[in-house]
């Protein structure tokens, strides 16, 4: 029988748990979380998407994303827009105030990743990412 310690699942769960926690305290000032912040973040990389496209991108069920898109608008960092040809279907932007905390928060982001990076040669980030890819997509999770 394996040892918790020795569980692959345990340690990259500790390993997310770990960043996502430091990366929270830092969102705290800006009053966003980490996963508002993946929101924001995906957003920016795709203008106008769609919360459906958002579900997608981010592999929330498309309920949190509608809770999780309510909660940005309502503290005005994001705009939802009906789209022009289909106005059951909504686009989502940044508002003027996301844009502001954004431009000051990605700086910092994309130091922390690159710190972060500089810790593996290319080579072994580049492997290192695709174990990651691999787990995620392991038939055996399926099962369970």
């Amino acid at each position: 029988m394996h040892k918790l310690e020795d569980s692959l699942g345990f340690q990259v769960n500790m390993t997310a748990n770990a960043m996502k926690n430091r990366f929270n305290n830092f969102l705290k000032s800006y009053k966003l979380t980490s996963e508002q912040y993946v929101i924001m973040k995906s957003v920016e990389e795709n203008p106008e998407i769609s919360p459906t496209q958002l579900s997608e991108i981010t592999f929330k069920d498309k309920t949190t994303i509608t809770r999780m898109i309510d909660t940005l608008v309502k503290n005005e960092m994001l705009i939802r827009t009906p789209k022009e040809d289909d106005r059951r279907v909504y686009l989502i932007s940044w508002s003027t105030k996301g844009a502001r905390i954004m431009e000051e928060i990605l700086p910092t982001t994309e130091h922390v990743i690159q710190k972060l990076s500089g810790q593996f040669s290319k080579h072994d980030l580049k492997i290192f990412l695709s174990i990651l890819e691999t787990l995620r997509k392991t038939p055996c999770l399926e099962t369970l």
